[in-house]
């Protein structure tokens, strides 16, 4: 009964833009897909703000999704992919911070390297979350060692188009990394420029 009075609802959400149907769909899926969050991420800020995300994704693309199962399992596959991409996300800070670590252990003697490290893991996140769909996938399989052709194929893109994409997502962290690392050092500046471009050269 819960499912086909969800379908019907999504049905007038999606065929009406009925607001207040999709609001009665919010609150009875929240707490499952939270519960779900917070349990994958133990943090209820990070929890939160992914299963926003996914409702909000919900209303914009109402007209075009394609529902074959029922509304919870819906949800619940979208969560699950959103998850994925979080700590995908993670691990690209993770690495990138400690790849800039290993190269800087010589030079980093100041006071404000940790200060550093907090700016570099924030453009990253914000860089991240702003990148187009398949940017920032690209970048998370070149994270994972993946070559171009192998990330063409993966993607279903023309090899062309990785490399383009690595291009454009190279320029926009080394821009956010000059804006924001204004006050370090030049070495250790040029140190996380550098990471940045190792990550992403062509193989």
């Amino acid at each position: 009964m819960d499912q086909t009075l969800d379908f019907s609802w999504w049905e007038a959400v999606r065929q009406r833009d009925d607001q207040q149907l999709f609001n009665q769909l919010y609150l009875r899926h929240w707490e499952l897909l939270y519960a779900i969050a917070w349990n994958r991420t133990k943090d209820e800020d990070v929890a939160k703000d992914i299963v926003q995300e996914v409702f909000i994704s919900f209303w914009e693309r109402r007209k075009s999704i394609v529902i074959r199962t029922t509304v919870k399992q819906y949800l619940t596959g979208v969560l699950k992919n959103r998850l994925i991409d979080y700590f995908q996300s993670e691990q690209v800070k993770k690495r990138v911070l400690d790849r800039a670590s290993q190269q800087m252990d010589t030079i980093i003697q100041q006071a404000d390297a940790s200060w550093s490290h907090r700016e570099v893991e924030d453009v990253l996140e914000d860089e991240l979350q702003k990148m187009p769909e398949n940017m920032r996938n690209s970048f998370l399989l070149r994270l994972e060692n993946l070559s171009t052709p192998d990330i063409a194929k993966r993607l279903n893109l023309a090899e062309q188009t990785v490399s383009n994409l690595h291009t454009e997502a190279g320029k926009r962290l080394r821009k956010k990394l000059l804006h924001r690392l204004r006050g370090i050092t030049v070495p250790i500046l040029i140190t996380f420029l550098q990471v940045v471009n190792n990550l992403l050269i062509n193989k």
